[in-house]
């Protein structure tokens, strides 16, 4: 049997531990993210399977099941899908599960017509697409020479080894693995050329923000364009928007603690319109931003004490070059940097 490398979940798997996973050999995960035509349809589990998979540095893809009866219903059961995953970046491309019985009077022609307009739709997005199908199906309901021409193949074939050629090959629904209690869908991986970023065609939404020093506000900045604050002037307030996506920040008093957080942007609102206390200087911001591709906050603040710029903090994540925040306590800031990449 080839080497098990890879499983499909979707909201009937909960409670997995993706990281006892990983450690047990499965490299990637392809996750539903839901059915049919309407984004009411998005699977339950689809944010969480994909933030966890993705926090265990898990290969990624996805997959929607279909129930069109039309190309034009392909096309909206592709624009649903590309809207529930949000323009998300993927490193597998995105499937269309073809399986359900209602399909099969439609005939070979008009299914795998049904077939590239999901894919060319999602194609169109950005993202590479695949079919994901049964022996059955890509031997008698579906053009599979015509499919594999364009796209990726996945096979469900539950069986010793797989009689298609294919990228992906699902040899069993009751798979057992680390990481989770139950049966669960194993894929042996044949091609890992099905491996590589797709970007979703977003644009990078635009941050603004601005800070409060020497008694009054300064003016806005976008992005990387200039420094928010003054030499030797140390900030109080910082107030931080987004054209799209969602935003957090928050600040830390010198010598005092971490005040809530604020995803407003207004200076006259000193409860959720900015972030920090005027007449009290801070020594640490924290920035999140979440929701439009895996665009994350990108952060430093220059130190007073030295004139000096810290390293890019992002979002507030930890690891051997990232602290969770931007700055050093007990020592005032005087500018900041802020952008999204």
């Amino acid at each position: 049997m080839s080497k098990i490398t890879c499983v499909d979940i979707s909201e009937f798997q909960q409670g997995i531990n993706f990281n006892k996973m990983k450690n047990d050999g499965i490299k990637a995960v392809i996750i539903r993210a839901g059915y049919g035509r309407e984004t009411s349809q998005k699977d339950n589990m689809f944010e969480s399977h994909f933030r966890n998979a993705k926090n265990a540095n898990l290969k990624i893809g996805v997959y929607w099941y279909s129930y069109a009866d039309s190309v034009n219903d392909a096309e909206k059961e592709a624009k649903a899908c590309l809207e529930c995953i949000k323009n998300k970046s993927l490193d597998m491309p995105i499937y269309y599960d073809l399986e359900d019985s209602s399909q099969l009077h439609l005939g070979k022609t008009k299914i795998t017509e049904i077939a590239e307009r999901f894919c060319e739709t999602v194609k169109e997005n950005g993202y590479r697409a695949g079919v994901y199908a049964n022996l059955n199906w890509f031997n008698n309901y579906l053009d599979y020479k015509r499919l594999k021409s364009k796209y990726s193949i996945w096979l469900a074939q539950y069986n010793d080894k797989a009689e298609l050629d294919c990228d992906i090959w699902q040899n069993s629904s009751t798979g057992r693995v680390s990481g989770y209690s139950g049966n669960i869908d194993t894929n042996v991986i044949y091609n890992d050329n099905i491996f590589g970023k797709s970007e979703s065609k977003v644009a990078k939404p635009t941050l603004t923000y601005r800070v409060y020093a020497d008694n009054r506000w300064y003016n806005e900045v976008k992005g990387l364009s200039n420094i928010a604050g003054r030499a030797k002037q140390a900030i109080s307030a910082v107030a931080v928007k987004v054209s799209n996506g969602k935003i957090k920040y928050r600040v830390h008093l010198l010598n005092g603690d971490w005040l809530p957080w604020v995803t407003g942007y207004d200076i006259d609102d000193d409860v959720n319109g900015y972030a920090g206390i005027k007449g009290k200087v801070i020594d640490g911001l924290q920035v999140e931003f979440e929701g439009v591709g895996d665009f994350k906050a990108t952060y430093r603040v220059r130190k007073q004490c030295k004139d000096k710029f810290l390293p890019y903090q992002h979002n507030t994540e930890k690891d051997t070059e990232q602290d969770g925040y931007a700055g050093v306590k007990g020592c005032k800031i005087d500018g900041i940097q802020i952008t999204l990449t």
